[in-house]
């Protein structure tokens, strides 16, 4: 079989031309298998990363693998999560405020053997604690604080205690 006349006389007279162009197809060619042998190269990188640590099975088997290790941990952050708020629960009736005042009573007597305590949680619920020491006898006196107000009214000392415990200045 013969080429047309005109598609003869054609690839004679621009044989430059074509071998340009087809010089150019190939280098297109040559730089996508360029950019393919670089994609593998990552791809098997990743693949490689993936299945580290493992026995070498399918893929299928290693995210199987993966997705029961992330449902485990989601089960487990559930579980500390639900423990966190019990514990926070918790805390807050936990009596972690405390204040401190010692004082002299009486005159005659010195040291600052007296002493006033507050004790409250994070409510501003507890007590309040005296203690009024003399030479001759020692008198302890108990005081109930709801919400930061006291079953009986507070002694100075006793209210300087509960400042401290509520972390405000003592005046």
């Amino acid at each position: 079989m013969t080429l047309p006349e005109s598609l003869t006389t054609f690839l004679h007279e621009n044989n430059d031309l074509i071998i340009l162009i087809l010089a150019s197809v190939a280098f297109l060619f040559a730089l996508g298998l360029l950019l393919l042998f670089a994609r593998l190269g990552r791809l098997t990188r990743l693949y490689t990363r993936l299945t580290k640590g493992t026995s070498g099975g399918n893929l299928e088997e290693i995210l199987h693998g993966y997705m029961g290790t992330v449902e485990d941990i989601a089960s487990t952050s559930i579980s500390v999560k639900d423990r966190i708020d019990a514990i926070d629960q918790r805390q807050r009736t936990c009596l972690n405020r405390v204040g401190l005042v010692r004082f002299d009573a009486f005159e005659e007597v010195g040291g600052e053997q007296s002493f006033a305590v507050v004790v409250l949680d994070s409510e501003r619920n507890g007590l309040a604690l005296s203690s009024v020491y003399s030479r001759s006898d020692v008198r302890v006196y108990a005081k109930h604080i709801r919400c930061g107000q006291p079953s009986h009214p507070l002694t100075k000392e006793e209210e300087k205690a509960m400042a401290q415990a509520e972390g405000r200045s003592v005046g």
